[in-house]
């Protein structure tokens, strides 16, 4: 058996310090907020007078009044809007409230962390989200100050709120860690979470090896929390001390009866238990192997086990660790981006994880558990699969693999998982490098064309400087439809400072300076000298070109008479205006509208939404939140979701290629718009996720009280 996990004793805050504690995070609050509307809005210094004092008027109001239940305190702030409200009020306060609940689903912001640790701090368990003096009731107060204080028109208000909501999307994160650390630091942990209120039964709460109210969640570890709430929940009135299935008990290490009699009481319970857990496995075995030998056989649905499926009494520890874990399975479960047929591979694992975590209490209280780990590698393995991925795609066949050792590996009494991960490691690190593989001919082809595009704005930059330098419309017309291709085709062989380019762009140089007047006998023995070498170099870029003779003739009397013309020092002569055949160049422009393009080559189709010269994006204050190998969910344009593998990003346009071998096509993103949608929350690295512990989170959320 698993030893025991060390209790976790912390030193609640002195009743002394409290009022030290809530000084030093109201000023937190209040100043961090500030700077998020220093930075995201200009505003006169009494708007930002006024902010900072709504937002602290509104915390002292919630922290000092006494407990209210429902919306009563909150609605009490807001009372004087509701009575009195004119057209533009209205808008507004939608607005305001659209903010809120936008924030309310950023889960980048773990408001709810520092909240639980509030009420503590407060001697209020009872406190709802709405009431807490650092939730967003606060800061819609402030938000109403700005638009009070800030004068403008509604559409200026407005304005203001949107570019402010985007600073609060990115900075409250950081905030409400900032607030968590220090709450922490003084030992304040968190409320009990109260979902249903059930009578006291006066006994003691589970010690915090069990998993149950006792255990801290320093460690931001949802599922913990989730079994607080469970604990609460079901009314827990038999508590098990902890170590009861060792036998490493007080009572037993002092020589007591009693303990031994509840350990062998329990012990039996837990017999039973596990026997009827052995049957329910058989047969949701026979059930599987039935529907998977039925080809015409529809999936049978996923459905979480409770306790009360096994007639458990509430209360008890293994009441409790089963409905933890059934709301764990039922979120994941409901899942929207995971394949019925890997929700079935995991829900495999339901009853040996059920058996392990009654049998291993560090299930409950260790993050990086092997069993927890597994579930969210098992989930990184599936990413980017289309949701009605059959059992037969071979990944899904993997899994289902996999999850049947693992239910045989859990039998024995060593139940190590390392291999298992291992396994499931080698199977991501495989699925990846196919697909990196694969993508490696779309990559090229987004190369292929951001070259050409790169040339093509070289070059345009390189005729604007020249067109600068000569007025002779014959001239202008020849650098415009004959040597910017010229020069495009010299930067896509070696670039801007390559040898072609170098050599193509004096040659143009020199013959502007040709044309100018010549005052000096020097000057004119220079340019007698230079005109064959030039004129060579100007029809070695015309042959580039497949430029006929035919073609290039009439430019080149005209430059021979404008050469004429210098050396007789006569800048008024008349000059030849030839006509030269036009050849239309696509002067598109590359300097920050959005191209979207389809690029196609041997059945290889790339959605280009990039922008080759775009410039860094300003919020970024370091390196990309992407890196090699992770899997990006995203939007595109017309609002379509994807979720694709991040597999390269060019330098300098920093377009960044990502694939799904589902989709029958890549997608090129501008590195500017990704951001943009990872700041709003339109898009995020899905890989990073832990389907596990985000279930816990998603159970968690539905039992606080609101």
């Amino acid at each position: 058996m698993p030893d025991q996990p060390e209790q976790n004793v912390t030193t609640p805050v002195h009743h002394e310090d409290s009022f030290f504690v809530l000084r030093d995070c109201r000023e937190i609050f209040v100043r961090r907020l500030v700077d998020i509307l220093k930075e995201s809005i200009i505003v006169p210094a009494t708007v930002i007078e006024a902010f900072a004092g709504e937002i602290g008027k509104a915390h002292d109001e919630l922290a000092t009044a006494t407990q209210q239940d429902g919306f009563g305190l909150t609605a009490g702030l807001t009372a004087s809007r509701i009575s009195l409200v004119g057209n533009d009020d209205l808008e507004l306060e939608i607005r305001i409230g659209n903010i809120a609940n936008h924030l309310k689903g950023n889960e980048r912001i773990e408001h709810w962390r520092v909240q639980l640790r509030y009420m503590t701090l407060l001697h209020q368990p009872k406190m709802s989200m709405e009431n807490n003096p650092v939730g967003f009731e606060p800061i819609c107060q402030g938000l109403w100050s700005i638009c009070d204080e800030g004068g403008n028109t509604l559409d200026q208000k407005l304005d203001r709120l949107d570019r402010l909501e985007e600073q609060l999307q990115l900075r409250l994160p950081d905030l409400y860690v900032e607030l968590y650390d220090l709450l922490e630091r003084h030992h304040v942990e968190p409320a009990q979470i109260q979902a249903i209120q059930r009578g006291s039964s006066g006994k003691p709460p589970m010690s915090s090896g069990s998993g149950g109210p006792g255990v801290s969640t320093s460690s931001t570890d949802a599922l913990s929390a989730l079994q607080q709430a469970m604990h609460q929940q079901l009314g827990a009135d038999d508590v098990v001390p902890a170590g009861f299935l060792t036998g490493n008990t007080a009572g037993d290490s002092a020589g007591g009866t009693g303990n031994v009699m509840l350990n062998a009481s329990t012990l039996i319970m837990l017999n039973h238990l596990m026997e009827r857990l052995r049957v329910l496995e058989s047969q949701q075995i026979s059930a599987l192997t039935s529907n998977a030998s039925d080809n015409m056989g529809e999936q049978q649905p996923l459905c979480a086990l409770r306790s009360k499926d096994l007639d458990l009494p509430l209360g008890k520890p293994a009441a409790i660790a089963l409905d933890t874990l059934s709301l764990i399975f039922e979120a994941i479960f409901a899942a929207p981006d995971l394949p019925d047929a890997v929700k079935a591979a995991i829900g495999r694992l339901q009853i040996p994880l059920l058996k392990l975590a009654i049998i291993d209490t560090s299930f409950f209280s260790d993050t990086k558990h092997p069993a927890r780990r597994l579930v969210n590698r098992m989930a990184r393995a599936a990413i980017g699969l289309d949701q009605d991925t059959g059992r037969d795609h071979a990944v899904c066949i993997s899994l289902g693999k996999l999850a049947d050792a693992v239910r045989s590996t859990l039998e024995t009494n060593e139940a190590d998982l390392s291999p298992h991960l291992a396994e499931i490691e080698a199977l991501i690190a495989e699925r990846d490098q196919s697909l990196q593989t694969v993508a490696q001919a779309y990559v090229q082809l987004v190369l292929e064309h951001e070259n050409r595009e790169a040339s093509r704005s070289g070059a345009q930059d390189w005729l604007d400087k020249a067109l600068a330098r000569t007025a002779q419309p014959a001239v202008r017309a020849f650098l415009s439809d004959y040597w910017l291709r010229v020069m495009q085709a010299a930067c896509s062989d070696g670039g801007l400072t390559g040898s072609l380019w170098k050599e193509f762009d004096n040659a143009i140089e020199q013959l502007l300076w040709s044309f100018e007047p010549k005052q000096t006998a020097e000057e004119r023995k220079t340019l007698l000298s230079l005109i064959p070498s030039l004129l060579k170099r100007i029809n070695a870029g015309l042959d580039l070109l497949g430029v006929s003779s035919e073609e290039r003739t009439p430019f080149l009397n005209t430059c021979f008479d404008l050469q004429t013309a210098s050396l007789r020092s006569r800048p008024d002569v008349a000059i030849l205006r030839a006509e030269l055949p036009p050849t239309p160049i696509n002067r598109s422009a590359t300097s920050g509208t959005l191209s979207v393009q389809i690029l196609e080559r041997d059945g290889k189709l790339v959605q280009y939404l990039g922008q080759p010269t775009a410039a860094q994006s300003p919020w970024r204050t370091g390196g990309s939140a992407w890196k090699d190998g992770d899997w990006i969910s995203f939007r595109l344009p017309d609002g379509e979701h994807l979720c694709g593998r991040y597999c390269w990003q060019g330098s300098p346009s920093g377009t960044i290629l990502l694939f799904n071998p589902g989709w029958g096509y890549a997608v090129a993103l501008a590195s500017a718009l990704l951001e943009q949608q990872l700041r709003d929350g339109r898009a995020r690295i899905v890989s990073e996720s832990s389907l596990f512990d985000d279930a816990a989170e998603r159970a968690l959320s539905q039992m606080i009280p609101r």
